[in-house]
């Protein structure tokens, strides 16, 4: 029998955290949900947790795989869930209890394809804070496109590249195969983007439901720095290849939006680089070239984001930013 929500949850060597994160999903005011867990091959007490929860509450199905990253489980929730929307929930983090029952009533109402909420950021030391302090003309509008949206966010710096702050209809993920890129981190950079742009009716609401907790080992806090870049590196081509589309759909504004969070692709892949001492010459001629290409179509605003982002990622770069500024 489908379900009105699907609540996805990858889940990966979290016991110390997993029971948390599952009581504050079956302990929702909301009820008819499913909730997928994807046991992504872990070796810890994890699978023993998820099966004590699921013997207790029959909305729980469990998936097992060998470990193939979160991009691959979040695919396999994807392709197993029934509900009318989707919510994702990483496993060592928590949700407030009636964060579903909010999000349904509200994408409901105003016929969301796509409910954007906001994230409270909980530092080792209990301090909090909100992530995405927005204007507040955007959360007065009911209903606007997705291409609307991603602009506005980005001419703020407020565009959340955080997917469980994405509470999104079925219907437009199976239309426009939005999966995510599997074999890289920073997924969400790219999955974030290319469900934003499919959505016709997007919403934005002032509500702080995702409790992110900042984990000491967490896979961003961990020393993979390498493969954070050559994936960032990997995320950053993907989004130039929808940047050049809408170009040619004379959709420059968002297209801009876009280069805009490429070149801050760069700029982090770049703090990385100076840690590990390593980044390549193709990496630098690719984003140089890009630069380039698309100066002349982006606004001013765009432009100068775009120049600050690749001006400031390597000193050996500032030398020749006075030449193509004049440009």
């Amino acid at each position: 029998m489908k379900k009105k929500v699907s609540i996805i949850i990858p889940v990966y060597n979290v016991e110390s955290y997993l029971e948390e994160c599952l009581q504050s999903v079956v302990n929702q005011t909301f009820q008819d949900m499913e909730i997928i867990l994807i046991d992504d091959g872990s070796s810890d007490r994890s699978p023993d947790i998820m099966r004590m929860f699921a013997e207790q509450d029959d909305r729980i199905k469990i998936i097992t795989q060998v470990n193939s990253g979160v991009s691959a489980a979040r695919n396999r929730g994807l392709r197993a869930a029934s509900g009318e929307y989707f919510l994702f929930i990483d496993s060592d983090d928590a949700i407030l209890p009636n964060t579903v029952e909010s999000l349904y009533r509200r994408a409901i109402k105003n016929q969301n394809d796509l409910l954007i909420g906001n994230v409270i950021y909980i530092r080792a030391n209990g301090e909090r804070s909100i992530l995405f302090k927005r204007k507040e003309e955007i959360y007065n509008q009911t209903c606007i496109s997705g291409e609307e949206c991603y602009f506005k966010l980005m001419e703020d710096k407020m565009f959340p590249p955080l997917v469980y702050l994405f509470f999104m209809k079925r219907e437009l993920i199976f239309k426009h195969k939005i999966f995510f890129k599997e074999g890289v981190i920073h997924e969400d950079e790219l999955w974030c983007v290319k469900a934003m742009l499919s959505a016709t009716k997007v919403s934005l609401i002032d509500f702080c439901y995702y409790n992110y907790f900042q984990r000491n080992g967490s896979l961003m806090n961990s020393n993979n720095k390498a493969f954070r870049m050559k994936s960032l590196f990997i995320v950053a081509k993907e989004l130039n290849k929808i940047a050049r589309k809408l170009k040619k759909e004379n959709k420059t504004e968002v297209a801009g939006s876009i280069y805009m969070k490429i070149f801050g692709l760069f700029f982090f892949m770049n703090e990385l680089s100076r840690q590990i001492e390593e980044i390549t010459f193709e990496v630098h001629h690719y984003f140089s070239k890009l630069l380039k290409e698309s100066y002349p179509t982006l606004s001013y605003s765009q432009q100068r984001e775009c120049l600050m982002s690749y001006y400031f990622s390597n000193p050996q770069i500032q030398q020749k930013m006075t030449i193509l500024s004049e440009s």
